[in-house]
């Protein structure tokens, strides 16, 4: 059960860098509930953070996941 929610989470995190790297945008979240997108030409710095943030979750994610999956008997 938990391996499939770690692999989903690593499944959405993919699509948001995807989506961010295609768009050359990302969404981000703001203070409270606030969602604020981020553009690369015009707020680079904070992009670029979004964007590595995703993506270092989607990678552990993903390797939880599997070894999840790998290591059950």
């Amino acid at each position: 059960m938990f391996a499939t929610f770690f692999l989903a989470a690593g499944a959405l995190f993919f699509w948001l860098v995807f989506k961010g790297y295609s768009d050359q945008e990302i969404k981000g979240r703001g203070w409270g509930f606030r969602t604020q997108i981020y553009r690369r030409e015009s707020e680079p710095i904070m992009y670029w953070v979004t964007f590595v943030s995703y993506l270092v979750c989607a990678v552990w994610a993903s390797v939880f996941g599997l070894l999840m999956v790998l290591r059950k008997p």
